[in-house]
């Protein structure tokens, strides 16, 4: 049975879900499908340039003065799992690939008052590894002045991570792992996983892609409380299934046979399988084929 739905709520989240680079697909946005070493190598030389982050270099809503700065770190081949705290107002980027270690880059952006002062803020910031905890460290916040890091990591596709973001992004591709991902205000986005995997966020937008036809190994448990929730999954995927929204609208064009009511789901896709739960508690649902 194919089931549409729609329910009433301020239209302004679904606008605020749309324009999300979490969920944009044009290759200028944050995208991981092409950052590669040649995409690497192109940061470290022009670090003003945006494809490929997800927050922007230069900002003249607040006429300050704008710095960025691209660097590598490196990172412990014994650190598992890969753990990474974005601080207060950073964010992260995880991808697995087909290596036996993990790159890190991360690019520092900074805003002042003055050319000279963005760039001697810059230089105060730096990645650190304290407690097998890989955290940006910077100097405290001045009136007029503010920075942040952003984090791209590539690791192996078998791989633990534990992950957590306050306010930033926060975003995690083809890996498969035991993962614990947390964030405050996201936006967040999980493409592509397998493994044990629990993702608790409290503002989203939250974006989930599910590869494949079931979930390979434990399970899914992503949770939003408030925010757009985006979900992708193939037409015959199989899994003990839970999505929805307790309180937003929700627009479903997918095969279902469900015993939901409002806009809650539960049930039984294709022959079963490991538990696959991605909900909202409150905000907009969006169920799409891939």
């Amino acid at each position: 049975m194919r089931i549409s739905s729609y329910f009433s709520l301020a239209a302004g989240l679904v606008l605020a879900a749309l324009s999300s680079p979490l969920f944009a697909n044009d290759d200028s946005d944050w995208s991981t499908d092409h950052l590669d070493d040649a995409w690497a190598e192109r940061a470290l030389a022009h670090p003003e340039l945006d494809q490929g982050w997800c927050q922007p270099c230069h900002d003249d809503s607040d006429h300050r003065v704008g710095r960025c700065e691209v660097r590598e770190f490196s990172y412990p081949q014994v650190r598992r799992p890969v753990a990474i705290d974005g601080g207060q107002n950073s964010g992260m980027t995880v991808m697995g690939w087909n290596r036996d270690h993990v790159r890190i880059l991360y690019r520092v952006t900074t805003r002042a008052r003055t050319e000279e002062r963005a760039r001697a803020l810059a230089a105060e910031v730096q990645l650190e590894l304290i407690k097998d905890w890989l955290r940006p460290d910077g100097p405290s916040a001045k009136s007029g002045e503010s920075w942040r890091v952003e984090v791209k990591a590539w690791v192996p596709r078998a791989s633990d991570l534990a992950l957590s973001t306050h306010n930033g992004p926060l975003g995690v591709r083809d890996v498969h792992g035991t993962m614990d991902l947390s964030s405050v205000n996201g936006p967040v986005s999980l493409v592509d996983l397998g493994g044990a995997v629990q993702a608790r966020i409290q503002n989203g937008p939250l974006h989930v892609t599910l590869a494949g036809l079931r979930w390979d190994g434990a399970g899914l448990d992503a949770e939003a409380e408030n925010g757009p929730l985006s979900l992708v999954l193939s037409a015959d995927y199989s899994a003990r299934f839970e999505t929805g929204t307790i309180n937003g609208p929700g627009s479903m064009d997918y095969p279902i046979a469900s015993n939901h009511r409002g806009g809650w789901i539960t049930t039984t896709l294709g022959k079963g399988g490991p538990p696959v739960r991605v909900v909202t508690h409150n905000g907009p649902f969006q169920i799409t084929m891939r």
